[in-house]
């Protein structure tokens, strides 16, 4: 018979056990956004590991009041005609295409586990360690992607005037972001001929995409400043009941064509005083290349121990991302 009294006594984790709760508390994850607003591409078998995407250069417009009424326009501004019976009248001799390599390269994560531990372990481990290693795929991939579109030399920094933002840093950066600077992006991605996003899940069709962070997406809806446009002008105050809904349900929506979402998954930098990235994305700006399938691969191996008893999980993927287009991508720097 034991005689230990107290669980102060150097056997008591022998005697006395703790109970252990069965259902998993639920895991601490992110919300990512950036990979699903790539334009994705699927390299066959036995074509190598590097892909190429091609855009063309949009026709050009002569814009000069002068040159368009009493110049002499090319064919290039959609303004000469051909003459009659002519073949060679207005031919193009180039139209400018531009190329991005992108190199397929791998990536994985991988744990060692016990099988005593997993035979003994409560119902579900495997299923939740199953979970952790896709959230853990979806963050690197997720990351890796925010990382090429942070190459984009689109750029605006948030300021406290009308239009919100502005391509000058200023010599103090610090303007938190509004809802004006959101419609700066858009005008900045319509203007370089830029369109929207078509059968993206959560963003209506012909919209861009802005991805923003917690920070910011309390700077835009708790803003009020005049003589600009504001969050609650866009989506409070529209008639319906969805403004109302977007409030209390904690969605920003759309501001002025531009989808809005949130995610934990941003960079800051260091200009005159920290700075986080929002970056707007228009179709084409970023592409994504892999074998088969853009989600990673889950693997269980024996790990080939001399006792067979430790397994490894791991998951694995084979996936490349690269900036397409800088006129597609704007990044818009802002106060913390």
């Amino acid at each position: 018979m034991s005689h230990l009294t107290g669980t102060t006594a150097p056997d008591a984790t022998s005697v006395l056990t703790t109970w252990l709760n069965k259902n998993f508390v639920s895991d601490l994850e992110w919300t990512l956004q950036h990979q699903k607003f790539t334009t994705k591409a699927v390299i066959p078998k036995g074509s190598g590991n590097k892909g190429r995407f091609l855009t063309f250069a949009a026709p050009a417009a002569y814009k000069s009041y002068s040159g368009l009424i009493t110049g002499t326009p090319g064919a290039y501004d959609g303004t000469t005609a051909i003459t009659e019976g002519s073949t060679t009248a207005n031919e193009f001799t180039a139209i400018t295409q531009t190329s991005t390599d992108i190199t397929i390269a791998e990536f994985g994560e991988f744990t060692k586990v016990g099988t005593l531990y997993e035979y003994a372990a409560v119902p579900g481990l495997r299923a939740e360690l199953l979970k952790r290693l896709r959230d853990g795929a979806a963050f690197s991939l997720d990351r890796f992607v925010l990382k090429q579109a942070l190459k984009s030399t689109t750029i605006l920094y948030a300021s406290m005037d009308p239009v919100g933002a502005t391509s000058t840093v200023t010599t103090l950066m610090t303007a938190t972001i509004g809802a004006a600077a959101i419609t700066a992006a858009t005008k900045a991605l319509f203007a370089n001929l830029a369109t929207g996003f078509r059968g993206v899940e959560g963003v209506p069709d012909n919209h861009y995409a802005a991805v923003i962070t917690p920070d910011q997406e309390q700077d835009i809806i708790t803003e009020f400043t005049t003589q600009r446009m504001f969050w609650t002008n866009a989506v409070v105050n529209t008639p319906g009941p969805m403004g109302q809904e977007k409030w209390v349900n904690g969605y920003i929506g759309s501001i002025y064509r531009t989808a809005v979402v949130v995610t934990q998954n941003y960079s800051t930098a260091l200009l005159t005083q920290s700075q986080e990235i929002a970056l707007v994305y228009a179709d084409g700006g970023v592409g994504a290349m892999a074998f088969g399938d853009m989600n990673a691969e889950i693997v269980l191996n024996d790990l080939n121990s001399p006792y067979k008893n430790m397994n490894t999980f791991a998951w694995h993927a084979m996936f490349g991302a690269g900036i397409i287009d800088h006129n597609r991508v704007v990044r818009i720097y802002s106060a913390t």
